[in-house]
Parts: structure tokens; C-alpha cells; sequence
């Protein structure tokens, strides 16, 4: 059976508008007015602590540091400058440290060699307090520290002198001290010998058997020879009596050196403090001060004070 097309589409128009007239009957209800709040939303809170006991940390090793060290770049100054020898000479290959004192129970240390010429540099440093050394194993070694003060932009140049540490070392002693002459005395020969570590650390050891023969240049009288060996702690020594007042020079010679020692000069026996007192004796009934001063004298001495001596002038 056929059907008429204007039919069809007549059924059509009134579906459509059969499902949309709820839609838009809502619509012209809600029209002009403002919109409905939005329903809020609850939440939850609470106070107790939260659990981790179910939480594995992992364990800090033994002798592990728990904080970390501040690099040393990233600053403005610099320190630079050569390595040389007594005589001024560059030294290559020299291990050159310099240790940053920011934090002085932590210090930081940079560390660099020396170039063929003996120049060194460190860059871009922090500024604060430093120290710097050099040394070469196992013979050349800085034997005075050179602490200093950088400013934050301060180019620093600082030659670093280093010395032979493996020459045998020559050093006395005498007792009692001052000496007096007609007093004997002891006189106390040490010989050493150096080396230097890899740190730059320089040991120093006893010579025993080593021959020390005094070079006697003042006024000295020696008992027994003037050779002798020193024993396994490096020492020997001689009983002396100085024969003049003053320098009296002593050398000794070891190892194919004469190594001067530091003798203390020689004093005279006879110097002594003398303390001189005048009073006045009045009348009877005269009164018993007096205003007169006291007139005084006094020598000095360089005389021990188990040789002093005083001595009063009776009175006048």
C-alpha cells in the first residue's frame, strides 16, 4: 500500500516536537532567573597523626657524613704565583695544597701541581681565611706556614719557597745557662737527619754513630777529645769551661760541615748587686724620722741566684 509523502512528514514534525516539549517547557520555566547554588561538596579532617610505621627507610652507613660540603668554586679571588727553591729556582711537578677555612672544624682543601716553571693557580676561590704549602717527596718540603686573609675579589700572588729536608740537621744545647767563666758547663750536640712524606709532612730522626768533632773559635777550655760519636738518640756532648768574659764561638763539625752552634756568651763569676742605706740618729727627744732620702747604689748581675750575693754597709 503506498503512502502519501505529505503524510510521512506530517507524522514526522509532531514526533519531533513531542520529545522536545519537556525540554523546552523546563527551559521557559528557569528563564530570567539566576542560577541555582551549586551544592557544596563535604569533606572529611582529622587530627591523628599519620602512620608510617609501614614506611622502610633505608639505614645511614657506618662513618657515612649526613651533610654535605660546599664546593670551593663559584667564587671571585684567585691565588697564584711560584714554586721555588732556596736559591729561587723554579720546581716543577711540587704538590701545592691550599686548605679554606670557612667553617674552621671543617676545613676544605683544592689541591694542584706545579707547571715545568713552577707556577700555580687556583680560580674563582671563596674569599675568608687560607692556608697554603708546597712540597716534593721526599726532599723539599715548606717549612713555615703561610696563613693568610682573602678578600672576596682579591687576586693573591704568593710564592711558595720550599727547602731541602733530607740535609742532616745540627742543633746544641748547654747547662747551665748563662755560662761563668771558671764554672764548667755541659754542652749538648743533637744530629738529625729529615725527610718528607707524601703529605708533605717532614720526620725528623736520630743519627747515632755519627762523628762530632768541636771547632772550639773563643776562649775554651775542653775536658777529654774533641771528637766523639753520638749514640742510637743522636747525642753527645763534652764538659766545657769558658776561660773570658763574652761571645765565645763553637762550631761543629759534622759530616763534612761546620754547623755554628748557639753558645750563649760567657759572664763573670764576680758581678754582684750592692744595696748601700744611709739613715740619721736624732738627739734625745728629737723626733725619729727623718726626711733625709736614702741614698742607694746598685750593680747588676747576670749572676745565678744561687751565686748572689748582697752585702749591707753598716751604719754611719
Amino acid at each position: 500500500m503506498s503512502r502519501n509523502p505529505k503524510i510521512l512528514a506530517a507524522v514526522v514534525v509532531v514526533g519531533v516536537v513531542a520529545v522536545a516539549l519537556p525540554f523546552l517547557v523546563g527551559r521557559s520555566r528557569d528563564d530570567g532567573k539566576a542560577l541555582r547554588a551549586p551544592v557544596p561538596e563535604t569533606t572529611t579532617s582529622s587530627t591523628e597523626p599519620i602512620d608510617l610505621t609501614s614506611v622502610s627507610l633505608e639505614p645511614i652507613a657506618a662513618g657515612k657524613e649526613t651533610s654535605t660540603t660546599r664546593p670551593l668554586g663559584g667564587g671571585k679571588a684567585a691565588i697564584f704565583g711560584r714554586v721555588i727553591d732556596a736559591d729561587g729556582k723554579p720546581v716543577g711537578g711540587a704538590f701545592v695544597r691550599a686548605t679554606y677555612y670557612g667553617e674552621p672544624s671543617k676545613p676544605e682543601m683544592i689541591e694542584a701541581l706545579s707547571a715545568e716553571d713552577g707556577t700555580y693557580r687556583f680560580e674563582q676561590v671563596l674569599g675568608g681565611r687560607w692556608r697554603i704549602r708546597a712540597w716534593k717527596a721526599p726532599e723539599l718540603a715548606t717549612l713555615e706556614d703561610n696563613v693568610f686573609f682573602l678578600g672576596y675579589t682579591e687576586q693573591r700572588a704568593m710564592d711558595l719557597k720550599v727547602k731541602a729536608a733530607t740535609d742532616i740537621v745540627v742543633t746544641s744545647n748547654m747547662a747551665p745557662n748563662p755560662p761563668f767563666t771558671g764554672t764548667p758547663v755541659e754542652l749538648a750536640v743533637l744530629v738529625l737527619t729529615q725527610s718528607v712524606d707524601e703529605e708533605g709532612v717532614v720526620h725528623r730522626s736520630p743519627v747515632g754513630g755519627a762523628a762530632v768533632t768541636l771547632d772550639i773559635r773563643g776562649k775554651w777550655s775542653v775536658v777529654g777529645e774533641a771528637t766523639q760519636a753520638t749514640e742510637f738518640n743522636g747525642r753527645t756532648a763534652w764538659q766545657l769551661t769558658c776561660d773570658e768574659v763574652g761571645s765565645q764561638a763553637i762550631n761543629a763539625f759534622v759530616a763534612g760541615r761546620d754547623w755554628p752552634l748557639n753558645v750563649p756568651a760567657c759572664h763573670d763569676p764576680l758581678e754582684t748587686t750592692t744595696t748601700t742605706a744611709t739613715t740619721t740618729t736624732l738627739p734625745p727627744g728629737g723626733s725619729t724620722s727623718s726626711t733625709k732620702p736614702k741614698s742607694t747604689s746598685s750593680t747588676a748581675s747576670t749572676r745565678p741566684p744561687s751565686y748572689a750575693t748582697t752585702s749591707t754597709r753598716p751604719r754611719r
